[in-house]
């Protein structure tokens, strides 16, 4: 016997496994081995009623959540009678749903708004459904807005679901079900309404009614449309409805800037060329941009001498633009690199005078104090260092970071470490403070332990929720309550780090930070408790395991991790990264055939899996940097080949300066974060014994 119940826990843990890895037949098949005799067997019944929801299998998965239900002490009765009624709608039991639905719902007063806005779904009784919909609470009101559309809908009443479905924020569906009613203004209205929105599948869905030919009536029209394809990858379509637009008369500078701009970004250069000089024909705003990308875009062309001239002579012409400090910083680069130092000193100098507060200004200005030193003229790099420091402009903590430098080089050690320590405590959780606190050789921020605090009322009630709509696999509404957490205003700072911590906990990482940040306004990052929501550490034990197997330090991985997908093990970015660490999918599958890794596509948002990649990946790269963690953070971020060309600048000895010189601004900034989150977490999360 307790060989038998040894062996069925085995069972039961393989297919937990097998679930979790998304295989619900192999799942199914395991636990139905194990045969009738052993169902009452703690946790198998729950388990291969998932098992056959998950493999398609509806009415089998209601009979066995019913069975479950049936012996199981409140809340896991409710949750498994609510389960019971998801399984038996989709198997298009609708009335034996409709009554575990009011059944659930009498047991988990909870959510009992969600689970009656289903059973208003499928109950026979329309005009009571109609009724329970109207009084749904705030909440759930698109769900409620929804329900209430298919049932209009049903009962004939079309215009009345159309007016429903785009209340429920199905924008897509109302342009569809209008179409088809033959209400083509009504149709286009929110066609054009869903291929606004930000969500991929929705502007699919506005390109379904109206085609992926459409043509935009106006240059509103124009932008919404061209926003749309560039969302769904498609350049080239748009491409095509711009050039539509412009052939059949809206040759507006604005019109003509866009066509420009795509034309370049399909390699179309000299039509993009051709674009911008007929956009900066017709002046205005637009018309100086394109005379600005035009200029930009000569050198590429091999005409860098008419390319750098019209620089120039945009500036002239367009001396109150905000992209005057920019092409006159890069006439002066050019003629750096070419060997005209006094020219190019001379144009930084004329940037920093008549721009004293744009970033391209404080540039200017480092950069002069940059060849001073290099010529050790160390009084003159100080005096462009304090210039931008008095100027205030985004680049005075680098220029107080170096001024301490310099200081500390030229023997006053005292001015030094005043200075690195003013910028730590000015920029205290930041990349300079940080970078400033190592160099002054201050101890790490402190921040006080977080204790356990009674929870808010409202927070309570809102965990429960989530609780048990995540218990009752209603995943849809409880993505809902998240969103709504964070769409929420004037709730008390703390109830929203409460709210944030148990989103934090349930996986929801991103929106728990993003809920932190919001506490942050109120409480400032001075609290411990809003810090470490904003810089959580989910899977601590895990990223540890897998550091100490490669020999990595576990808070840079947190730190990168942070950066990368904040912790969310299925985050996939634009470019089709994946997983934890973002990894694209064919270095992944390269990466697990050097490590002898059986691989599927499907492992990547797997954590383990995808921290044992990542994790092989970031270590490869430190020891091919000579356990310098800047290049090798550069090239996990933008690849090894920019990176071997950029340790080629004479800045490369000094990390610092080279970060600061890193060309890619997404990579700069990327490497910056990860080594000031490596430090924070260092910070926040002390070595446990």
């Amino acid at each position: 016997m307790e060989d038998g119940t040894a062996g069925t826990q085995v069972v039961l843990e393989l297919a937990r496994a097998e679930l979790e890895l998304g295989r619900a037949e192999a799942a199914y098949e395991l636990l139905a081995e194990i045969g009738a005799p052993a169902l009452n067997e703690p946790g198998l019944l729950p388990l291969l009623a998932a098992a056959a929801y998950e493999s398609g299998r509806f009415e089998e998965a209601a009979r066995l959540f019913q069975q479950a239900a049936a012996g199981a002490p409140q809340p896991r009765r409710g949750i498994f009678t609510a389960r019971a009624a998801d399984a038996l709608e989709r198997a298009g039991l609708t009335r034996a749903a409709a009554v575990q639905y009011e059944a659930a719902a009498s047991q988990l007063t909870a959510i009992a708004p969600w689970l009656a806005v289903r059973w208003a779904r499928v109950a026979d009784d329309r005009l009571r459904a109609l009724e329970a919909l109207r009084a749904s609470p705030p909440a759930t009101k698109p769900f409620a807005a929804e329900a209430q559309a298919t049932i209009m809908l049903a009962d004939g009443d079309t215009a009345g679901a159309i007016a429903s479905f785009e209340e429920a924020g199905r924008v897509a569906r109302a342009a569809r079900l209008a179409a088809r009613a033959g209400d083509t203004s009504g149709a286009r209205r929110l066609a054009l309404a869903a291929l606004e929105s930000a969500d991929t599948a929705i502007a699919r869905g506005g390109f379904a009614v109206v085609g992926d030919d459409f043509r935009p009536a106006s240059a509103e029209e124009l932008v919404v449309v061209v926003r749309a394809h560039l969302l769904l990858g498609r350049r080239q379509s748009a491409l095509v409805v711009v050039r539509q637009a412009v052939d059949q008369g809206d040759a507006t500078a604005r019109t003509l800037r866009i066509l420009g701009d795509l034309e370049r970004d399909v390699g179309n250069f000299w039509d993009a060329i051709r674009a911008y000089e007929r956009a900066g024909e017709l002046g205005g705003a637009e018309g100086a941009q394109a005379d600005y990308r035009r200029a930009r875009l000569l050198p590429s062309l091999g005409r860098q001498t008419e390319g750098y001239r019209e620089l120039a002579l945009f500036v002239e012409r367009h001396p109150d633009h905000s992209l005057a400090p920019r092409a006159l910083y890069l006439v002066a680069e050019r003629h750096r690199r070419g060997g005209r130092r006094q020219t190019a000193d001379s144009l930084y100098g004329v940037i920093a005078e008549r721009w004293p507060s744009h970033e391209y200004a404080g540039r200017s200005r480092l950069t002069l104090a940059a060849q001073a030193r290099r010529r050790g003229d160390d009084v003159l790099a100080a005096e462009w260092y304090r210039a931008e420091i008095d100027a205030g402009g985004n680049q005075h903590k680098v220029a107080s970071y170096l001024m301490a430098s310099l200081e500390m080089e030229t023997g006053d050690s005292a001015a030094a470490v005043a200075r690195w320590t003013s910028l730590a405590r000015e920029d205290s959780l930041g990349y300079y403070g940080m970078m400033a606190r190592s160099a002054a050789g201050l101890p790490p921020p402190l921040f006080a332990p977080v204790t356990d605090r009674e929870v808010t009322p409202e927070a309570r009630r809102t965990i429960e929720q989530l609780d048990l709509l995540r218990a009752t696999r209603l995943r849809a509404e409880a993505e809902a309550l998240v969103a709504s957490q964070l769409d929420a205003t004037g709730r008390p700072a703390r109830e929203m780090v409460d709210v944030a911590e148990a989103l934090i906990a349930r996986g929801w990482t991103s929106e728990g930070i993003r809920l932190g940040w919001r506490a942050a306004r109120t409480l400032t990052l001075g609290d411990p408790r809003v810090v470490r929501v904003i810089f959580p550490w989910p899977m601590r034990d895990l990223i540890e395991a897998e550091a100490a197997e490669f020999g990595a330090d576990p808070y840079l991985l947190a730190g990168l991790i942070r950066q990368e997908s904040s912790f969310t093990p299925d985050a996939t970015s634009r470019a089709g990264a994946q997983g934890l660490m973002q990894l694209m999918p064919p270095t992944a599958a390269g990466l697990a055939r050097r490590l002898g890794v059986e691989w599927e596509q499907r492992l990547v948002v797997v954590p383990d899996a995808n921290l044992h990649l990542g994790v092989a990946h970031l270590t490869a790269l430190i020891r091919s940097y000579d356990d310098e963690l800047a290049p090798a953070i550069a090239a996990y971020n933008a690849g090894g080949r920019p990176v071997s060309r950029w340790l080629r600048y004479p800045e490369a000895s000094d990390s610092f300066l080279w970060v600061e010189r890193i060309p890619y601004v997404e990579t700069r900034g990327y490497v910056r974060t990860v080594l000031r989150n490596r430090e924070l977490y260092r910070a926040l999360y002390p070595p446990r014994n």
